[in-house]
């Protein structure tokens, strides 16, 4: 029997990568809700996913950013999937691999039709940089909700936090300030699970 975890509010029984895809052909056959991470290639988007699962290396962090060009899918509980997209941005691979891979991942995000919503991560210290936010208004077309948070608080003191979440809120247009998180320290976990099952629930 596997160890219960508990992450912020969530008791985390079981958490496994179950497999890679580059296509909606390859996706799980399995019909759960499926939960999207994505962001820019180093906002800490892996780190966080394992942090979240309660695990330290079942999703694998590089110190290459742009690593993961695959999306890739880890079962929690038995009930649901978190996705793991590639990053945004992709500085050590081609033109046309870039391209690629943002074709694969607009793909996903507008035809899987178990995708209930995409997390997208946000640098605390930097705000929101252009990139984010063409991203993001990109997701908002498809339709599909997103939840902007705010990644690596702990890289920032009081008096930054508290201004750059209403930069972020600022600049994306959010009802309230973002979500801020920590994978180091787990501020944050239990809001954003919250946030996770109630969109999962739904």
């Amino acid at each position: 029997m596997s160890e219960v975890k508990i992450v912020g509010n969530m008791q985390i029984f079981s958490a496994l990568f179950v497999k890679s895809a580059v296509d909606l052909k390859d996706l799980p056959e399995e019909r759960l809700p499926q939960i999207a991470f994505l962001g820019r290639s180093n906002v800490g988007k892996s780190t966080l996913l394992n942090a979240l699962m309660g695990e330290k290396n079942l999703v694998k962090t590089s110190a290459t950013p742009g690593k993961t060009r695959e999306i890739n899918f880890f079962k929690v509980n038995e009930a649901f999937f978190l996705v793991d997209l590639p990053g945004v941005g992709f500085a050590k691979v081609s033109i046309k691999q870039r391209d690629l891979m943002a074709d694969s991942i607009r793909n996903y995000i507008e035809n899987a039709e178990d995708l209930r919503g995409v997390v997208y991560l946000v640098d605390i210290r930097h705000a929101g940089t252009a990139m984010d936010l063409h991203t993001v208004e990109e997701l908002r077309k498809t339709g599909v909700p997103v939840l902007i948070v705010a990644s690596k608080r702990d890289k920032v003191n009081q008096s930054e936090l508290s201004k750059n979440k209403k930069l972020i809120q600022e600049k994306f247009d959010l009802p309230t300030p973002p979500i801020t998180v920590s994978a180091v320290s787990k501020f944050g976990l239990d809001s954003l699970w919250f946030e996770l099952l109630n969109v999962i629930k739904e």
